[in-house]
């Protein structure tokens, strides 16, 4: 993943600039190491995007940690089952239309976003850096219906 997929709020981009299959499920190894609390993370994301979304998904399971797959959610959805269900983050997969960009966002356990400011940047080097070792078990899924 390259420096220029992080903004100051979010990561963004496209196969072409670096935002691959590969990458989301580093993000999502990065997210599931990062998050402080241990638990489950909710996974959001709009129908376009479910392949990168469940790149996201299966780079989380691998570090140990359950998923709750929100489906076609977005970041509201994202929120509110974090605070209703006591999750410890979230990832949220959606597409800019103005930008023709895939947008990736990160919330925390208490439904603030993940900016570079407040971890963002952690991550990106958590990916960068490759070293993930995986969980002796692997994190289950459960989908909201």
């Amino acid at each position: 993943m390259t420096e220029e997929l992080i903004t100051d709020y979010d990561i963004r981009g496209t196969n072409e600039t670096g935002l691959t299959i590969e990458c989301a499920w580093n993000i999502g190894k990065a997210t599931a190491d990062w998050l402080p609390t241990a638990g489950s993370v909710v996974v959001a994301y709009v129908p376009t995007q479910a392949t990168l979304a469940n790149a996201v998904i299966e780079g989380i399971r691998l570090q140990g940690r359950n998923v709750v797959d929100a489906g076609g959610g977005d970041k509201n959805a994202a929120i509110s089952y974090i605070q209703t269900a006591g999750l410890s983050g979230a990832v949220v997969v959606s597409a800019d239309q103005v930008s023709n960009v895939v947008t990736i966002e990160l919330y925390q356990e208490d439904g603030k976003r993940i900016e570079a400011s407040s971890g963002l940047k952690e991550v990106y080097e958590l990916v960068q850096a490759g070293n993930f070792v995986p969980a002796a078990v692997k994190g289950e899924v459960t989908a909201i219906a």
